[in-house]
């Protein structure tokens, strides 16, 4: 159910700064979704409320979430959410793929993985190297 639908205020613009695709130009909340919001260094879900995109999912300030739409919803509106699967799964597989990796690195050469991100082409983590000399490059962790 659409609970309410706002035009896009300068303070979310603000707040979302440059998260917000130039196309978003109305805030949905609803009262349930499959969409998940940004975080942990996962981009938002896609998807659709009923034939409407849904270009990015984040929390307010007040942790309200928030589902940035190209055109308004009718409060009180019972709609159906679809989620972008293709892209869902591709995401659980980078994550899965970053643990791994990080598992490796840490148990292999000692180093953690102070920050990681994934976006749409490619996944970036870092890792704290030690002191410990070792010979590790590329083709050592693909194997």
């Amino acid at each position: 159910v659409v609970l309410r639908c706002d035009p896009l205020s300068s303070t979310w613009k603000k707040e979302f700064k440059s998260k917000l695709p130039k196309e978003a130009s109305h805030a949905v909340q609803l009262s349930d979704s499959v969409l998940f919001c940004e975080g942990g260094g996962q981009p938002a879900d896609r998807g659709y409320i009923d034939s409407v995109p849904v270009l990015y999912v984040g929390r307010d300030s007040t942790g309200t979430v928030l589902h940035f739409t190209p055109s308004s919803l009718e409060p009180g509106a019972n709609v159906e959410v679809k989620l972008d699967w293709d892209r869902r799964f591709d995401h659980m597989q980078q994550h899965s793929g970053q643990h791994l990796l990080s598992a490796i690195a840490e148990q292999e050469f000692g180093w953690d993985t102070t920050s990681w991100w994934l976006g749409d082409l490619l996944c970036n983590v870092e890792l704290k190297l030690t002191k410990k000399e070792c010979p590790v490059n590329s083709e050592n962790l693909d194997k």
